[in-house]
């Protein structure tokens, strides 16, 4: 099992392909497990690799130039804790919300579980509120 630098270089791989709109549809999912196993995403979504897609690919349509940068990443074992910030600009509906053209910027924290360098279980926390009043605002 790969431990320590090796799996904070697959996070941030992981990371330049989502924030690449270019080939972020054709590798990004590859770092995960078919297996998948996912925690803290919307409640009406499977809880496995398709619904992690589904929730992916409406993130890309919503907010097509957002990039999550990972300011800590701490490795014990197989499991990568990360503490991240969002950004981007909302370009389509997300979360009943039609698009506002505004810019956000959010916090958030993710905990992979790894096997053979593919991610198989994934929980997350992200400031929702934030980002809802952020877009929501009055400019």
């Amino acid at each position: 099992m790969s431990e320590g630098k090796p799996l904070e270089e697959v996070v941030r791989r992981l990371a330049d392909t989502f924030n690449d709109p270019q080939t972020r549809e054709l590798s990004y999912f590859e770092f995960y497990d078919d297996s998948l196993i996912i925690h803290g995403f919307p409640p009406n979504l499977p809880t496995n690799k398709e619904g992690f897609k589904e929730f992916i690919y409406s993130l890309w349509r919503a907010f097509p130039d957002i990039r999550i940068i990972f300011e800590d990443i701490i490795i014990e074992g197989n499991k990568v804790a990360g503490r991240y910030y969002l950004t981007g600009t909302h370009k389509g509906e997300f979360l009943d919300i039609q698009a506002t053209d505004k810019q956000f910027k959010v916090n958030g924290m993710t905990i992979f579980s790894f096997r053979n360098e593919k991610v198989t279980e994934r929980w997350n926390i992200v400031d929702i509120i934030s980002l809802m009043g952020q877009l929501r605002a009055q400019s």
